[in-house]
């Protein structure tokens, strides 16, 4: 059975699935136990959650950390001076949700403390070999550990471009383009590592989350973080972010 990815859940709540995509998501949802309990809470917490956010910034800290859950869907009032109002759904469950966004606050709040720089250590490349000498990968490489990743990114790509089956360069342009808040993308060809067999998957998923992490989704990061192996390097790194999570 194919593995599920974040984005695909977050489309499915946003009505962005095409017809053949629903229903393969559907069909994944009915096979798959687990799959459906995590698209349930995304239900459960978008139908029960709101919240009216004193400024903007509050109301996209909360947005950043709550939209892992499902999207909400914010409606403008201009009739309340042009405040942001997350749509109540069920009127019978606003006590619960009252208290889901104290939560969220609380969640939100206590974690900006936790840094993507400091898990983000990425070594060195070493991917030119004897009798290699693209002159692209060269170019990429000393990019990367010179920490010039827009350069670098651009390096990838060409590479990519000529053999898009090189795993390895995927995974370096993920990073490359994480580096550069380029998420959607870099979130792309990460998950398309983590649904296939090569040795980088572990590293795809440790990315993955390194990526939600800089992107405040501190949710999305942690769920992802659970599904590292005990034998990956990362391992160790992800017990500590998830118990500060």
């Amino acid at each position: 059975m194919k593995e599920y990815n974040w984005s695909t859940i977050e489309k499915y709540f946003e009505g962005d699935l095409s017809p053949s995509e629903l229903a393969a998501f559907k069909t994944l949802m009915d096979n798959g136990k687990d799959f459906k309990e995590i698209v349930d809470l995304y239900e459960e917490i978008e139908s029960s959650l709101t919240s009216r956010a004193s400024t903007q910034e509050e109301e996209n800290g909360l947005r950043n950390t709550l939209e892992d859950f499902g999207k909400v869907y914010i409606k403008a009032d201009v009739n309340e001076k042009k405040s942001k109002i997350f749509s109540l759904k069920k009127i019978s469950t606003y006590l619960v949700a009252a208290s889901l966004v104290v939560f969220a606050s609380l969640f939100y709040y206590n974690h900006s403390k936790i840094s993507y720089d400091d898990f983000a250590n990425h070594p060195n490349l070493d991917l030119v070999v004897r009798g290699n000498t693209s002159e692209h990968l060269i170019k990429a490489q000393d990019a990367f550990n010179a920490k010039k990743y827009k350069l670098a990114a651009n390096e990838f790509q060409i590479i990519l471009n000529e053999d898009a089956a090189k795993v390895d360069v995927q995974l370096y342009l993920a990073i490359s383009l994480i580096e550069q808040n380029k998420f959607d993308k870099a979130d792309g060809l990460l998950e398309k590592i983590i649904d296939g067999k090569s040795i980088y998957k572990n590293k795809a998923i440790w990315n993955l989350a390194l990526s939600k992490l800089k992107q405040k989704k501190y949710v999305a990061c942690k769920a992802i973080l659970t599904t590292l192996p005990k034998e990956s390097e990362d391992y160790d790194n992800a017990k500590k972010i998830i118990e500060k999570l």
